[in-house]
């Protein structure tokens, strides 16, 4: 029987909380400063939250009409009034990016701590110097990044110059701008932009990043609850139902391709590498079905419990403003399951080329999507397009990820598969078909000169069989094959007793030396006598100028070669 689920509470609650760690964090100038190494617009989204408590809305009543709380707002909306330059811009470091634009995220912000301030406490404030910015701000969004948009029914980021989660905030900053401003040209210049994005999700309810006409670009699940979020704030202010539709099928996507613990799944993800943090953006979205709260339920919980007392300073004013809008935007109902916490549950995605299936305490993902972004000049060399280059990741409820399904970039060790060919180095699968065969899951890929199978099963004693194998077809191999490992211990301990610590120090061990296999934070791995087991392997960074990753992003490798006389081979793993 469903319960009724009334979050909206605990997200003002959390918003309170989150208050006096950011007063302290205010600087001189006003700006609010958690980590000087975030983008400064992140910070200063704290205008919303600020403004929220001031009004009245948030659960500590010494907050509403705080003279401290009123006095920190005046510097902040002050320092973005300085900021912001006479287009509308900020210029600002972005992980070594340096970017000179209109942060529509910070803008939205602004935009709302003045509609609260104003409409809501009546406090006395200089709006109009604020809206001349905010309109400023918003003009040049419309001549600069949505004007070639006019009349498009399909949105392809080689058009957008940005992928598609941009274009949701521009419209329902601009949007939100003219309402709040009284600007009713700018709401009725937004507002069919907003439609058409809208109608052009795709059938499996995502909206792609890097896609084109024939939607070969598939799922980016990380970004699509940006995406979202921008939809159903347009819904919320519109009621239209092309919004409403919109939102249902990106909540069924969610909810179908999710790991069981609610994290996003990065096998199918082309452009962010996997993460356990919970996403908060758009929570408000799922809230019109009862799995849809249950899903919002558990990103909140996982949330809350990164954010544990103390400290709550690690809850940032940019995560503070989501949950703004999910108190502001939340409908109260009953709260079912999500599809991804089901015991048995499986999905496919339409065209067949990826999906996930629970297995007991095992959820394993599979994929035969082709890699595009490598092939595309669009893409090539963007940073933000990395190439599916992976078939297969594996959950344990007891571990959580344990084969990583991230992509990388131009760094062929990460693939599962892999050839050497005349002319290229062939890495990239081209396409195929996920099924299900009696009680196995299959991932049927074709790459560029020969196929390739991984073939998954649940055998005696709860243990996972990983079969990977090879028909040569057009090239004689050697075939690498294998997969890495998401950080979840600090020492790789053999069968026989070998440690090896996973630090500064770098190592290549056969399955011989480690007796046949490993043990890994709980996880135990069974291999061939040459398999290789490597460490440390660095995956590229998108958000990162250099493209290097922190130390803590590194993965073991564990692989070996198929060649035309073995053309498969045997992993098992199990869980203690």
């Amino acid at each position: 029987m469903a319960e009724k689920l009334l979050l909206s509470r605990v997200f003002a609650e959390v918003v309170s909380e989150g208050v006096e760690p950011m007063l302290e964090a205010q600087r001189a100038d006003g700006t609010i400063v958690f980590d000087p190494a975030l983008p400064i617009v992140y910070g200063q989204q704290g205008v919303m939250p600020l403004a929220f408590c001031y009004a009245g809305y948030g659960t500590n009543p010494e907050h509403k009409k705080s003279a401290k709380i009123e006095e920190a707002i005046r510097k902040l909306a002050g320092f973005l009034v300085a900021r912001f330059d006479d287009q509308g811009r900020v210029h600002y470091d972005s992980h070594g990016y340096d970017v000179n634009t209109v942060d529509q995220r910070l803008t939205y912000a602004w935009t709302e701590g003045l509609r609260m301030m104003r409409d809501v406490a009546k406090a006395d404030m200089p709006y109009e110097k604020w809206g001349d910015k905010i309109l400023r701000a918003c003009h040049y969004l419309v001549e600069h990044r949505m004007a070639k948009l006019v009349g498009l029914r399909r949105f392809i980021s080689r058009v957008l110059g940005t992928s598609t989660n941009h274009v949701a905030h521009y419209v329902s900053t601009v949007y939100r701008a003219g309402q709040v401003l009284g600007k009713r040209e700018l709401c009725d210049f937004a507002l069919p932009i907003g439609r058409a994005l809208a109608a052009d999700i795709h059938p499996d309810g995502y909206w792609e990043e890097h896609g084109d006409l024939l939607r070969r670009g598939g799922p980016t699940p990380s970004y699509n609850y940006l995406t979202l979020s921008g939809m159903a704030l347009m819904y919320e202010w519109t009621g239209e139902q092309v919004f409403a539709d919109a939102i249902a099928k990106a909540t069924a996507f969610h909810g179908n391709f999710s790991y069981p613990d609610g994290s996003f799944n990065d096998l199918m993800d082309e452009r962010v590498r996997y993460d356990a943090l919970p996403r908060v953006w758009g929570l408000f979205g799922f809230s019109h079905t009862a799995a849809g709260r249950g899903m919002a339920l558990q990103h909140m919980e996982n949330w809350l419990s990164l954010h544990a007392v103390p400290p709550r300073k690690a809850m940032t004013p940019e995560s503070l403003a989501r949950h703004c809008e999910n108190f502001l935007y939340w409908h109260d109902g009953p709260v079912e399951m999500a599809a991804y916490q089901r015991a048995d549950h499986q999905a496919l995605l339409h065209g067949g080329e990826a999906g996930v299936f629970r297995k007991g305490k095992w959820y394993v993902g599979l994929s035969a999507m082709p890699a595009t972004n490598g092939e595309d000049p669009a893409y090539r060399n963007n940073p933000f397009g990395l190439d599916r280059q992976k078939l297969l990741s594996v959950w344990h409820e007891k571990t959580g990820l344990i084969l990583d399904g991230s992509h990388s970039k131009d760094q062929r060790a990460f693939s599962t598969f892999a050839a050497r060919a005349e002319y290229a180095d062939d890495f990239y699968p081209a396409g195929g078909q996920v099924v299900e065969e009696g009680r196995e899951m299959v991932a049927k890929v074709a790459y560029k000169t020969f196929f390739a199978e991984v073939r998954v099963r649940e055998v005696a004693g709860g243990k996972l069989e990983i079969e990977l194998g090879v028909d040569p077809a057009g090239n004689r191999g050697p075939f690498a094959v294998g997969f890495t490992l998401r950080r979840i211990a600090e020492v790789v301990r053999g069968f026989n007793g070998k440690e090896l610590s996973l630090g500064r120090e770098k190592f290549v061990v056969s399955g011989e030396e480690l007796g046949g296999g490993f043990t890994y934070g709980g996880v135990r791995i069974e291999g061939v006598a040459d398999m290789r087991v490597s460490w440390p392997l660095s995956p590229f960074n998108s958000y990162a100028k250099s493209g290097q990753s922190s130390s803590s992003a590194s993965q073991v490798k564990v692989e070996t070669e198929l060649t035309m006389e073995r053309r498969k081979m045997v992993f098992v793993i199990a869980v203690d």
